[in-house]
Formats: structure tokens, C-alpha cells, sequence
């Protein structure tokens, strides 16, 4: 039976909390590119990623997309309005087959006035992709294509590669223009630097799944000045 008790950040709740979010939440299915959510002045719910992957992106007036990141299981996402009147400007869409629970945003606030402990572990989401941005922008100031594309790896196989050794299967069907929009690049230059790094063994990729053959090799390279 699906069920949100296998949320930890939601593990403090009682029994009888437990019982009253999961009536007032819903569980929904979303197949590869379907929106999960949209840009909204007033938006009602938050989402929490029960299993797949999720991609948080913003659109350009000029149509042009930008990846902000990728959500993991268990990750609570468009969480702001919940901590007061924020709009939503973000989408946010399927990457694979995922399932994702949708909770009522005011049934979020009385958990979390409640349950203080709820915001604090909510709050540890936050700041960890707020480092995560940090750091791209860092590479964005020092790094070119190539030590850029190789920090994006190395932080999406921490969230979702499987580790072997020094070497890491990509477990996320990231296409090269959302690569392209994480790193501040092109399409073009992000295909250019792929192929530099497979020639070089350091990436093995087959259509969209890649393996990183050389960790430590690809950590020299995405630090200001690797080459």
C-alpha cells in the first residue's frame, strides 16, 4: 500500500498526525514529461517525490529553459508558499515514470506549526540545493565548459549514481540541453566537452545513460584550473 510513512523528514509526526496528512494528501502518477506543476501567483499544495526523478526548471519569455535541478525521493518540492505568500515560478516535470504525492498547503502549515521539527528538516532540503547552486555559480565565474560539465556530473552522481570503486553509473536520463541549461552552456559545447571526455576515459555513455570511469579524474577536472 503506498503510503507517505517512509518519508523520514515526516518521522516525527504522531499517530493520529500521521492519520490526518495522508487523508488530506494524494498520490499521483506522471509518466516522462508530464508537468507535474506550474508557475502560479497563489499555488495550494507542495509535492513530495515518492519514486522516479523530477526536474525543477524555469522558461524564459523568450521560450528558453533553464534546469534548476533534480528532485530526490523523499524530497519535498515547491515547498515555499509554505512558509509564507510566495508565488510559484517554477515547473517542474517528470523525468521517468514517478509517483508524487500532492499535500494540501495549509495541511503542510499546521504540521509545521505543530512540529517544528518538520521546518527544520525541510529547511536542510533548502540549503542543500542552495549549495548546490552556489556552487554552479562558482563555476560559472572560474570554470570553463569542461571543468563546469564535470562539477554538474559529479554532483548529480553523489544524489544519483550507483558507486563502484571509482567509477559511477548515472542513474538520471539527463538530456544534453538540460546539462547544457545547469551549466550555463550550449547544447553544442556540452557535446563538444562529452566527447573530450570520453576520448580522454573518463565518461562511457550509451544513449542517455553514463558511467564515470574515473571519479577522481573527473574531480581534477571540474576544480578551477583543472585541465
Amino acid at each position: 500500500m503506498d503510503t507517505l510513512r517512509n518519508v523520514e523528514w515526516l518521522r516525527h509526526l504522531s499517530p493520529a498526525e500521521w492519520q490526518a496528512v495522508e487523508a488530506g494528501s494524494r498520490l499521483h502518477k506522471f509518466a516522462p514529461g508530464a508537468i507535474v506543476f506550474q508557475p502560479s501567483e497563489e499555488p495550494q499544495s507542495v509535492y513530495v517525490l515518492d519514486k522516479g526523478r523530477v526536474r525543477i526548471f524555469r522558461v524564459s519569455r523568450s521560450g528558453a529553459e533553464v534546469t534548476l535541478g533534480y528532485v530526490l525521493e523523499g524530497e519535498v518540492f515547491g515547498e515555499l508558499p509554505g512558509f509564507g505568500a510566495h508565488p510559484r515560478e517554477s515547473f517542474a516535470a517528470a523525468r521517468v515514470p514517478s509517483r508524487v504525492w500532492k499535500i494540501p498547503l495549509q495541511l503542510l502549515r499546521k504540521v509545521i506549526e505543530s512540529r517544528p521539527e518538520v521546518a527544520v528538516e525541510i529547511a536542510r532540503q533548502l540549503v542543500e540545493r542552495l549549495k548546490r547552486v552556489e556552487s554552479r555559480v562558482e563555476n560559472l565565474v572560474f570554470g570553463d565548459v569542461r571543468s563546469r560539465l564535470a562539477t554538474v556530473l559529479l554532483e548529480l552522481a553523489k544524489d544519483f549514481g550507483q558507486s563502484n570503486g571509482n567509477r559511477c553509473v548515472l542513474e538520471l536520463p539527463a538530456s544534453q540541453g538540460e546539462l547544457a541549461t545547469l551549466i550555463g552552456s550550449t547544447r553544442q559545447s556540452v557535446n563538444a566537452a562529452l566527447s573530450d571526455l570520453r576520448e580522454n576515459g573518463v565518461l562511457k555513455q550509451e544513449r542517455r545513460r553514463l558511467e564515470i570511469l574515473d571519479v577522481a579524474r573527473l574531480r581534477e577536472i571540474g576544480e578551477p584550473g583543472g585541465s
